[in-house]
């Protein structure tokens, strides 16, 4: 390192900044990366708020009866796919519901399937893949040969059968804590098909950390395997996990929009993007916006994940050029 870069690499507190510390100012650094964070923040906002921010109920029908009109097309206007206006920002569907309203209530649903993704992909990938690597011959064999059966396994072939086994109620509970089981056995179906990816990973990151220094000096002072996996391996893979995580999230988003889209998301009425984009698919020559609408918002979220993750991996990344 040039000595005139040590005075702006210094700490408040007159050391310098640790891993964690240069990754933060590589991401700031960033542009589109930033500007893609802010953006997946406002969403997250949008989603958490969306009871707040919705204007009307997502299931009200606003059907003008006995007030129809005649539009500049000479089309009956009676409610159903209204055009963007003041009051229905995003129009109004084939039964007259306010699109703006089910598309925050479909956001929510689309990032809940990702953030539950998130956590059982991670927490089942990181424990086999350090488990795997950090164990015995025999049980790196085992756990490895069962990440290959599930990763060779079907997909959309595993949710169906899933979805089939247990329809929309888990043990005879319509409900879990308030959250419908179909719902969560859809986010279930989703995160056990992408866990493979992440047990790999970590097995190969934590394979090459075995053989560092700093694994044989822990070693020699006495400290077991297990203290070594969860104290030293674990936090120094958890750049390329975390990476893989925030790639995880457009899969997620797009695979339930892809199973809502051949009716098996949420069941109706319940709105979620894949839903809305496959009910107002049908009607795209009568009123376009109601179908452009909810599509416009999935691509903005598929690609601002895409450039987050981007940035992140430069980040994390120690021969970044942006350090």
């Amino acid at each position: 390192m040039a000595a005139t870069d040590a005075p702006a690499l210094r700490s408040a507190r007159g050391g310098y900044p640790g891993f964690w510390g240069m990754a933060w100012r590589r991401m700031r650094r960033n542009r589109p990366a930033t500007v893609a964070g802010a953006i997946i923040v406002a969403f997250v906002l949008f989603a958490i708020l969306a009871d707040v921010i919705a204007p009307h109920d997502p299931y009200q029908q606003f059907f003008k009866r006995g007030e129809a009109a005649v539009d500049s097309l000479g089309r009956i206007s009676n409610g159903k796919f209204e055009a963007p206006s003041l009051d229905h920002l995003f129009g109004t569907d084939e039964l007259a519901r306010d699109i703006f309203s089910r598309t925050l209530i479909g956001l929510r649903i689309s990032l809940g399937a990702a953030f539950f993704a998130i956590v059982v992909v991670t927490t089942i990938g990181v424990t086999l893949g350090l488990v795997s690597a950090a164990g015995p011959r025999w049980l790196d064999d085992l756990v490895m040969r069962g990440t290959d059966i599930a990763y060779a396994f079907p997909d959309l072939l595993f949710i169906i059968l899933l979805r089939a086994a247990f329809g929309d109620s888990l043990f005879g509970m319509r409900s879990i804590a308030g959250v419908d089981t179909g719902l969560l056995l859809l986010f279930l179906a989703i995160s056990l098909t992408a866990w493979p990816t992440v047990a790999r990973l970590v097995r190969g990151q934590v394979l090459s950390l075995r053989e560092t220094e700093f694994s044989t000096a822990a070693q020699a002072l006495g400290a077991s395997r297990s203290r070594i996996a969860v104290r030293h391996w674990l936090p120094n893979a958890a750049g390329p996990v975390i990476v893989e995580a925030t790639f995880l999230v457009p899969r997620a988003i797009f695979a339930e929009a892809a199973l809502s889209f051949i009716g098996l998301g949420p069941p109706p009425p319940t709105p979620s993007l894949g839903l809305l984009i496959s009910s107002h698919y049908s009607f795209v020559t009568v009123q376009w916006t109601a179908l452009a609408f909810p599509v416009a918002v999935l691509s903005v979220l598929f690609v601002v994940f895409q450039f987050f993750g981007d940035g992140l991996r430069d980040a994390l990344d120690p021969r970044s050029s942006r350090a």
